[in-house]
């Protein structure tokens, strides 16, 4: 979900999700929040193809990712989920979980396609 603020820059978004995963961020002071990481449809948008990434309930993208095709913003959007994730886990010292649990969601591993 695009929030009223952000729509200016999502212009073409058709607003449909491909994909979703729930996880748990744990702060140091306890604090225990749902986040929802959240790729957009690749749309186009002139002469380029966007995305939309989100860590919905942590943080959001300043605007949309972009690709020369729909595949190559599709790779741009997983690509950056994981940076942003390692870069907040830095920045405010929280801990991933998988929901509702106390085993650790590995974000590097999760997106680690070489093994596949």
């Amino acid at each position: 979900m695009i929030p009223p603020p952000f729509l200016p820059r999502f212009e073409g978004d058709p607003g449909v999700d491909i994909a979703t995963q729930a996880i748990d961020a744990v702060f140091p002071d306890g604090e225990r929040r749902r986040v929802i990481l959240r790729l957009g449809a690749p749309y186009r948008h002139q002469d380029e193809y966007r995305i939309r990434a989100e860590l919905e309930g942590l943080d959001r993208t300043d605007g949309p990712l972009s690709g020369c095709e729909s595949l190559d913003a599709l790779r741009n959007g997983i690509a950056w989920l994981p940076g942003r994730l390692r870069i907040f886990a830095e920045r405010h010292g929280c801990i991933y979980y998988w929901p509702d649990s106390e085993s650790i969601f590995e974000y590097s591993q999760f997106f680690d396609t070489r093994g596949l």
